[in-house]
């Protein structure tokens, strides 16, 4: 009876010990989660995007990583990656950023491109500047308008004054619009702001209800990120913000591209700081460029109305594919045009394209050449899948794209 007792006393030991990780010295324990720093743009955060899509997909196919995303201007979050507070950066100034990766802290000789979308102007429903009278789809032309009616009284202009993405084309607009500004690029009466410009010093979100608000007596207008303004006014935290100009027109002062807004990813070049947890980096910048989070990024917040447009890839437009039936050692051509997805950006000439046949080898090769034209020729005796790929070419990730199924009799 006593051995008895004592052989379940000891199975119940054991037990105990498997249960808590003791019972099988030999079975490596999962490695422990680490803390993912992210400093971030705001409009990340503010869109919902992060909370909705970023994280519980990341950190569900990444369990090693728990994010900490700091939401900043990027201004701000690119001085914080500067001084060493973060694994990965996401930003959406180019000038900044440019300087960034020139002063050697990106880990890669050129960031990734993640998406996009495009930078609008906002006010009150009354519009007492008439921007959408007079500069519906003119940027410049609506600061001028707005600078105008600020002077007469009839409104203010919100500014973020925070060093951000969306700060720094602010102050590219105004450059652009001949009102007289100062030295550090904003509207000036004298040395100082006119009354009625305001500089909230806020995030995007905050920055939006500071401007439907305008506690400052009129009516305000301010300039914010598609995707933010969605989020905010699909969620009822803005109702009387109608935007008031959108959609650059080609002909308007600055051109069709003035507007866009590109988000890039950086990991932070572990040679600045060792401390980086570059693999971490790496495995974040992967998703954010993965097919995946990509397609995710058309459908949110809805397919009707998204707040961010896919960039990581080029667009292939096929013109010449290869029949499905073919002969043994049939030549076929593949041909097209290999776009940036982002509008106004101009094609990548010399991306290297390879024709991968159904054994994964390389059947034929070529450049994209000027305007991103492409043929390939090639002789197949296989059947199976023809795909078209290229690697990561600038800021552009890899590409695949299916061409076509082939049957060889």
């Amino acid at each position: 009876m006593r051995s008895e007792l004592r052989l379940t006393v000891l199975a119940a030991v054991a037990l105990v010990a498997t249960a808590c990780g003791g019972g099988d010295s030999s079975r490596p324990n999962p490695p422990a989660r680490q803390d993912l720093i992210v400093q971030s743009t705001t409009s990340v955060r503010d869109s919902g995007l992060l909370e909705r899509v970023i994280a519980p997909e990341f950190e569900r196919r990444n369990a090693r990583w728990n994010l900490k995303f700091l939401a900043v201007g990027s201004g701000e979050a690119i001085a914080n990656a500067r001084a060493g507070q973060a694994d990965v950066l996401i930003a959406h100034s180019p000038k900044a950023e440019t300087a960034f990766v020139a002063d050697g802290f990106s880990a890669e000789p050129i960031g990734r491109t993640v998406m996009w979308n495009d930078f609008v102007i906002v006010g009150p429903p009354d519009d007492p500047a008439g921007v959408r009278r007079v500069a519906r789809h003119d940027a410049v032309g609506a600061m001028r308008a707005i600078a105008a009616a600020g002077a007469a009284g009839r409104a203010h202009f919100v500014s973020r004054g925070d060093e951000s993405g969306t700060n720094a084309k602010e102050l590219d607009l105004w450059a652009l619009s001949a009102v007289r500004h100062n030295g550090d690029g904003e509207p000036a009466r004298g040395a100082r702001n006119p009354s009625w410009y305001r500089k909230a010093g806020l995030g995007m979100a905050d920055t939006l209800r500071l401007t439907q608000q305008c506690p400052f007596g009129g009516d305000c207008y301010t300039i914010t990120d598609r995707g933010t303004l969605q989020q905010l006014a699909g969620n009822g935290a803005i109702t009387r913000l109608p935007i008031a100009m959108d959609g650059q027109a080609a002909s308007a002062k600055g051109g069709e591209g003035l507007m866009l807004n590109v988000y890039n990813v950086y990991a932070i070049n572990p040679a600045k700081y060792s401390r980086t947890k570059i693999a971490g980096a790496r495995a974040f910048m992967e998703f954010l460029t993965s097919p995946r989070f990509q397609q995710a990024l058309e459908g949110y917040p809805s397919r009707q109305r998204p707040g961010f447009f896919p960039a990581a890839a080029p667009r292939v437009r096929l013109t010449s594919r290869p029949p499905a039936t073919l002969a043994p050692g049939q030549a076929v051509t593949v041909a097209g045009r290999v776009e940036s997805t982002v509008p106004a950006e101009p094609a990548p000439a010399g991306l290297p394209l390879s024709l991968v046949g159904p054994d994964s080898a390389p059947l034929a090769e070529a450049r994209a050449g000027a305007g991103g034209a492409f043929l390939l020729r090639a002789r197949v005796d296989r059947s199976g899948d023809l795909v078209l790929s290229a690697p990561r070419f600038g800021r552009l990730s890899a590409l695949r794209v299916a061409v076509g199924r082939v049957s060889v009799p």
